[in-house]
């Protein structure tokens, strides 16, 4: 579905800091997304500038959701609300719809809205210190329709957690049906963050119900993903991202795959290549790439625990022509960047989620890699954000 100018297709459109670009027809936000990496790239010579890649749909595409708990104060009584900031980020908007994420994980946000509001839980204030809950997170298969939630929290105690996680469990049935249509739920874990930071998880979790993973398929491979594993949000247009760095690799390569997370773009480049070694700091996105090996019957797939930074010059001359990259939005850095330097792959190929990281990790690199290409994906529709894959060919390997 494309949208006219002037037209208003969601309540919160306007105030909520989720969306740009609801108001606007697909094919022009395409066109300024790449026009602004054009810009952003347009001093680099020789560089070919690839056609965007418009998601196949720019609607409802977000499978995982990470939504603030608020409060609305109405006389003397405070009202919890949950949804995503407002544009100037001075206050949660109550959400009531949402165009950009899975209609069922929004059924899922309105039913723990109405649940917590029920058991008395109060958002936590980051300036008193009081309150409860800080953040919802919930993930959707794709290809299986499973769903877990995460309720993070300030504290480790819920009043009455038994009882309670029971009728959140009734609430959540109660409200997407047993159809299959919103999907199924298969588990609740409480995650506890007691730190005041930005990260809405924090390391310590307890499972309530079910099970704390859900099934994910990427083509013929198959992963079991946490709250906290990084998976692209958009499962409907990640197969075409995941094919351009396909693209990239040339047969009976050896390559490192930095960055690695649970291990899909590894396996989804694996059938080109001699060998795959990734690289991955998050020990529960390492424990479950090394238990996907086992099941999706890989054996030319291997993983290392740790940090790029530390890992990536223990391999040095051990002969890998080939380095994919999909750092987190902070980019590489210069530590990485010059490890990277000394180690002279043949080609980089570079998934980012921020082009202006891309570019600076790039103004790193001109050393001794040229920029051949960039090639933005739209796994965001609807918002500013958008993916890019670039190449880097060495400049000393012809």
């Amino acid at each position: 579905m494309t949208t006219s100018p002037g037209t208003k297709i969601c309540t919160h459109f306007g105030t909520c800091g989720g969306c740009n670009y609801l108001d606007i027809d697909y094919t022009k936000e395409l066109r300024k997304k790449e026009q602004n990496i054009k810009e952003l790239f347009k001093t680099y010579r020789h560089l070919e500038f690839r056609t965007i890649v418009p998601s196949p749909s720019p609607e409802y595409y977000r499978h995982k959701i990470q939504l603030p708990f608020g409060r609305r104060n109405i006389a003397n009584k405070t009202l919890l609300t949950l949804g995503l900031f407002n544009k100037e980020s001075t206050f949660v908007l109550d959400q009531t719809e949402c165009q950009i994420q899975d209609p069922g994980l929004t059924e899922i946000a309105l039913a723990v809205k109405q649940w917590a509001r029920r058991e008395g839980l109060l958002p936590y204030n980051e300036k008193s210190k009081r309150g409860m809950m800080k953040y919802l997170v919930a993930r959707k298969s794709f290809s299986t329709g499973e769903i877990i939630l995460g309720i993070v929290t300030a504290k480790e105690d819920i009043p009455h957690a038994k009882d309670a996680s029971k009728r959140l469990h009734t609430a959540i049935q109660n409200r997407i049906g047993k159809t299959g249509k919103f999907g199924k739920i298969v588990g609740i874990i409480q995650n506890i963050n007691t730190k005041h930071t930005t990260m809405a998880l924090g390391r310590e979790e307890h499972l309530l119900w079910g099970r704390p993973y859900i099934h994910e398929h990427f083509g013929k491979h198959k992963f079991r993903v946490g709250l906290s594993t990084f998976l692209q949000v958009n499962p409907i247009q990640t197969p075409s991202l995941y094919n351009l760095v396909l693209d990239e690799i040339e047969p009976n390569s050896r390559v490192i795959d930095a960055y690695s997370g649970i291990g899909t773009i590894s396996f989804w480049i694996s059938g080109n290549c001699k060998e795959v070694m990734g690289i991955e700091e998050n020990p529960n996105s390492h424990r479950t790439a090394l238990e996907s090996i086992k099941y999706n019957h890989v054996h030319n797939v291997r993983f290392r625990k740790g940090r790029v930074a530390d890992v990536l010059p223990s391999l040095y001359g051990k002969n890998y022509d080939t380095l994919v990259l999909d750092p987190p939005r902070t980019g590489l850095g210069v530590e990485v960047a010059e490890t990277i330097l000394g180690m002279g792959f043949k080609k980089i190929v570079y998934v980012s989620c921020d082009p202006m990281s891309l570019r600076e990790d790039t103004n790193l690199l001109a050393r001794q890699y040229f920029l051949n290409s960039v090639q933005p994906v739209d796994m965001f529709p609807r918002t500013d954000h958008v993916e890019t894959v670039a190449v880097f060919r060495n400049k000393n390997i012809t």
